[in-house]
C-alpha cells in the first residue's frame, strides 16, 4: 500500500510541479481540473481498495489466489488510469516501464501463472487506453504502439523465465540447506545441471567444498570422535532401509563403560574427558567399516552393526572385551584398569523401527550384564524383559529429536 500511495502522491505533484504535460486524453475530455479532480478519486479508490485486500489477507492470514488476482487487476489498471489523466497518448509506452516491474514481481513471489495473468491485465488496460486515444484523434499511430506491447511483452516473459529459472535453482539449494539442518548430507548441490554458472552455482559449490565439514561439526561427538545422538539416527535411517531392502539382519550394541565416575572422583573431569576419547577412539579402532559408533552422553555409547545376526554381534561384543581387558589406558596413566559392560541383541531388518526395538533390548541385557558383574557382554533373550515401549535411553532421545 505505500507503493501505492507514493505512485499516485508522485504523480500529483509532477502535475502540480507542470513537469508533466497536462495534455492528456482525461485533460481533453474533462478539462485539466476535473481530471486532476477524477485522478485523485481513483487514486484514493485504489488505496482504499489495496488496504482493503491487505486487511483481508491479514485477517486470513494468507493471501488467496482471488485476492492476489484482484490487486494485480488493480495496479495494472492504476496504472493505466494515471496514464489516462495525466500522460499524452504519445507517451503511453511509458506505462510498460511500470507494468515491467509489476510482471516481475509476479513471477518472483507468485509464479507462472500469476505471471502469465498479470502480463494478460496489463495487455488489456494498456490496449484499451490506446484505442481510446485512437477513436479520440489523439494517437496516430496505434498499431506502433501495440508493437511496442509485443516487444515488452516478449521482453517480460524473457526476463520473468530468467527469474522462474533462478528461482527454482534457489528451490535446489534451500532444499540442500533445509536437509543439512536435519543432519542429511548425502545430496550435493549438482552445479552440471546449470548451463551458464554464476553466483548461485558459486554457492552450490560453496556448499559442496563444506558438506564434509558440516557433517562432522552437525553429526559428530567432538570428544569421542565418534557419531552423537543425532548421526546415529540419521545413520541409522539410512542402513535399516538398506537392510529392509536385502533382507539383513541387524544388531544394536549397548555399552556402558563400568564405574567411569571412580575415573572423574579420583583424577578430574579433565582425565575423565581425556578417558572418553581413548574409549571412542578404540572402540571404533576395534567396530568394522560398516558399523555405526555413537556416543549418546556420559560415558554411554552404542553401536549399530548391519547385516550382523546374534553370532556376528556376539563375536563383535568379545572383540571389543578383549581390546578393553588388555589396553592400558593413558589418560589413566595406567593406574586402574577401564572395563565396559555390553548388552546384544539382532533382529531381521523389517520395520523401519526395528533399531529402536532393538535398543530396548540392548539395554535391558546391558542392565543383566551390570547385574552379574560387569565387564562381560550378555545377549539378548526372549525371556528378558525388553522395553519395547521406548523407554531405553537411545529411543527416548532419537524421538525427542526433530
Amino acid at each position: 500500500m505505500g507503493i501505492a500511495i507514493a505512485l499516485t502522491g508522485g504523480a500529483l505533484l509532477l502535475r502540480a510541479l507542470q513537469i508533466v504535460s497536462s495534455d492528456s486524453l482525461g485533460a481533453k475530455r474533462y478539462g485539466v481540473e476535473d481530471a486532476n479532480v477524477l485522478f485523485v478519486a481513483a487514486a484514493a479508490t485504489y488505496v482504499a481498495l489495496t488496504a482493503l485486500i491487505r486487511w483481508k489477507a491479514h485477517a486470513q492470514r494468507e493471501a488467496s489466489p482471488a485476492l492476489v488476482r484482484t490487486q494485480l487487476v488493480a495496479d495494472a489498471v492504476a496504472v493505466h488510469v494515471c496514464a489516462v489523466m495525466l500522460t499524452p497518448p504519445s507517451q503511453y509506452d511509458r506505462t510498460l516501464i511500470i507494468s515491467m516491474f509489476l510482471v516481475q514481481f509476479s513471477q518472483l513471489y507468485f509464479g507462472w501463472r500469476t505471471t502469465l495473468f498479470m502480463l494478460g491485465s496489463v495487455a488489456v488496460s494498456f490496449t484499451t487506453i490506446v484505442m481510446m486515444a485512437a477513436r479520440s484523434g489523439m494517437l496516430n499511430g496505434p498499431t506502433e504502439a501495440l508493437w511496442t506491447f509485443c516487444l515488452f511483452a516478449a521482453g517480460s516473459l524473457a526476463y520473468a523465465w530468467m527469474l522462474g529459472h533462478q528461482g527454482v535453482r534457489m528451490k535446489r539449494l534451500t532444499h540442500l540447506f533445509d536437509r543439512a539442518r536435519e543432519g542429511d548430507f548425502d545430496q550435493p548441490y549438482e552445479d552440471g545441471r546449470d548451463k551458464f554458472p554464476d553466483y548461485i552455482t558459486q554457492i552450490g559449490r560453496a556448499y559442496n567444498d563444506l558438506r564434509g565439514h558440516l557433517e562432522t561439526i552437525i553429526l559428530t561427538d567432538p570428544l569421542s570422535g565418534c557419531f552423537n545422538r543425532r548421526g546415529f539416527k540419521q545413520m541409522a535411517a539410512r542402513e535399516v532401509s538398506r537392510g529392509i531392502r536385502a533382507k539383513w539382519r541387524v544388531a544394536v550394541l549397548a555399552l556402558d563403560v563400568d564405574h567411569f565416575k571412580r575415573i572423574n572422583d579420583e583424577f578430574g573431569h579433565l582425565t575423565g574427558d581425556e578417558a572418553i576419547k581413548e574409549i571412542g577412539e578404540l572402540i571404533r579402532e576395534i567396530a568394522r567399516a560398516g558399523d555405526v559408533v555413537a556416543r549418546l552422553g556420559g560415558e554411554e555409547f552404542s553401536i549399530l552393526a548391519p547385516d550382523t545376526d546374534e553370532v556376528g554381534a556376539r563375536h563383535l561384543s568379545d572383540r571389543i572385551l578383549a581390546a578393553f581387558r588388555s589396553r592400558s589406558f593413558t589418560s589413566v596413566r595406567g593406574q586402574m584398569p577401564i572395563s565396559i559392560s555390553i548388552g546384544i541383541a539382532s533382529d531381521e531388518a523389517t520395520v523401519d523401527d526395528v533399531v529402536r526395538v532393538l535398543t530396548a533390548r540392548a539395554d535391558e541385557a546391558l542392565y543383566v550384564a551390570k547385574r552379574n558383574g560387569r565387564d562381560q557382554g550378555v545377549l539378548w533373550q526372549t525371556g528378558m524383559r525388553a522395553f519395547d515401549t521406548g523407554s531405553s535411553r537411545l529411543s527416548r532421545e532419537m524421538e525427542r529429536m526433530p
